[in-house]
């Protein structure tokens, strides 16, 4: 009798084991092919914003009951973006480029591009009227991982996350103000800390960054 129970037992673990794997097998198709890994320091908020999608429908497609609540080296399946911006870019992707930068100054928003499929899309803070960010296709030429940034009426030490494109003017990440969506700089692109932190160790020389109204 004993025997019978424990062969009773072995066939309902094999059988709950086989019926667990396909629902587990069929959780990436549903999420348009993008995962994204949790890094130290990462909230689900920023992990939102920088694909384009709310945090509700990063926490719904991935069963998080608390949004305060992700770890480290956790694998979330990003839903397709609902948001304001276009997945497709506004403009043609460059000759050969398979990643690559855009931004829009209409819109004050910065979009990463890999293949056919959008890696970052955020709000940017870009040139004043009097100090306009360059329109146009240009390439990653250098990066600086912290500087101070100075000019006429303003030092600012410890800027972080610098990516050269043109001359003096940068992509870079901004501490001083958090109203991004509007212009507010002397002509270089502002973003979040966090998301000029993605796009520094993201972008490799040589990346074009095109701009247009």
């Amino acid at each position: 009798m004993r025997r019978a129970w424990l062969a009773l037992l072995v066939a309902v673990v094999i059988l709950v084991g086989n019926l667990a794997v396909p629902t587990r097998a069929q959780a990436a198709p549903g999420s348009g092919g993008t995962v994204h890994i949790v890094r130290r320091g990462e909230t689900l908020t920023q992990i939102a914003r920088r694909y384009g999608v709310s945090v509700r429908a990063l926490a719904a497609a991935n069963g998080i009951a608390n949004v305060n609540r992700i770890y480290v080296g956790q694998r979330l399946v990003i839903p397709a973006a609902g948001g304001p911006a276009p997945a497709a870019p506004a403009v043609p992707a460059p000759a050969g480029a398979r990643r690559w930068i855009e931004i829009d100054l209409s819109r004050q928003r910065l979009i990463a591009h890999e293949g056919d499929r959008v890696v970052l899309n955020v709000p940017v803070s870009t040139g004043l009227r009097h100090t306009p960010t360059p329109v146009g296709t240009f390439r990653i030429r250098s990066k600086v991982r912290s500087q101070t940034m100075s000019g006429p009426g303003y030092r600012l030490p410890h800027v972080q996350w610098v990516m050269y494109f043109v001359g003096n003017y940068a992509i870079h990440g901004t501490y001083w103000h958090n109203n991004f969506g509007r212009p507010m700089s002397h002509g270089c692109v502002n973003l979040r800390n966090a998301d000029a932190r993605f796009l520094y160790e993201w972008a490799s020389y040589g990346t074009p960054v095109v701009i247009h109204r």
